[in-house]
């Protein structure tokens, strides 16, 4: 079971923020600011889009470090077993392989914990379950260079926001690049372009709500990021071989059957 006592979203503080504190509660935090954080054996400064996590009885003492200080936080008391994981290490700085994930699941954690859901604590317990999981990867992919990382959580990106106006341009300026090594480098990760990883994350949208809700062809175009409906078709044509309306009915046709 996961109780938890407090959690805060983009908690913003000025350059001189210095926060410590011992508790009997766990502590995670995702900062996405530059900080410093004094350890029991040395002090470490730890770039934007790191994890780290304080058991109770520990003192938590970090501070701002030359900016700004930003994180997502969440206090909570657990006996839950994956949180006493081994594998992942406490009051130690983890960068993480891919933070927009990160931020995405606090944000859920946040939602859930807000509305009290009919399953909200199994569903707390499920992403937190997530949170360390992703928190071990980063601890396991060492290997991974700071321009893969960026790669993936561009993808991850384009997947959680597929209707975002996307251009390769807009691409590159996120990773510092110019457009032409952005396609060659992202299709050499991915297999795929990376304006065709849009119109294929763009296609998955659609389907989803072709099949669950009624809304007309042009209102999901709009939805997906189209700015007209002859060129959303022509491209779900393009990637699923036949119209969004022929789609729609086949899938509620094959649900119907089960």
């Amino acid at each position: 079971m996961i109780d938890i006592e407090f959690m805060q979203l983009n908690a913003t503080h000025p350059s001189d923020f210095i926060y410590g504190v011992r508790s009997d509660y766990w502590l995670l935090l995702f900062v996405k600011s530059p900080a410093l954080f004094h350890l029991p054996s040395v002090d470490v400064v730890t770039p934007p889009n790191c994890a780290m996590l304080y058991p109770p009885k520990t003192f938590a003492f970090y501070q701002a470090h030359d900016c700004e200080y930003c994180n997502d936080y969440v206090r909570f008391y657990t006996d839950e077993s994956f949180v006493f994981d081994e594998n992942i290490p406490t009051e130690t700085p983890i960068l993480l392989r891919s933070p927009s994930e990160m931020s995405y699941l606090f944000e859920l954690l946040s939602m859930e914990n807000f509305f009290k859901f009919t399953y909200s604590q199994q569903s707390i317990s499920m992403i937190m379950r997530m949170m360390f999981l992703k928190i071990k990867e980063s601890v396991k992919d060492t290997g991974m260079s700071e321009q893969q990382r960026a790669l993936v959580d561009l993808r991850y990106e384009i997947q959680l926001h597929p209707y975002y106006q996307w251009t390769v341009e807009i691409m590159a300026k996120r990773l510092h690049v110019s457009a032409g090594y952005l396609q060659n480098i992202y299709k050499k990760q991915f297999g795929i372009s990376c304006m065709q990883d849009v119109v294929e994350k763009r296609v998955d949208y659609a389907k989803n709500h072709l099949v669950n809700t009624d809304c007309t062809s042009q209102k999901i175009a709009q939805m997906c990021g189209y700015q007209n409906v002859e060129h959303f078709c022509r491209q779900f044509k393009s990637v699923t071989g036949m119209t969004p309306l022929a789609y729609r009915k086949k899938a509620i046709a094959e649900r119907e059957k089960k």
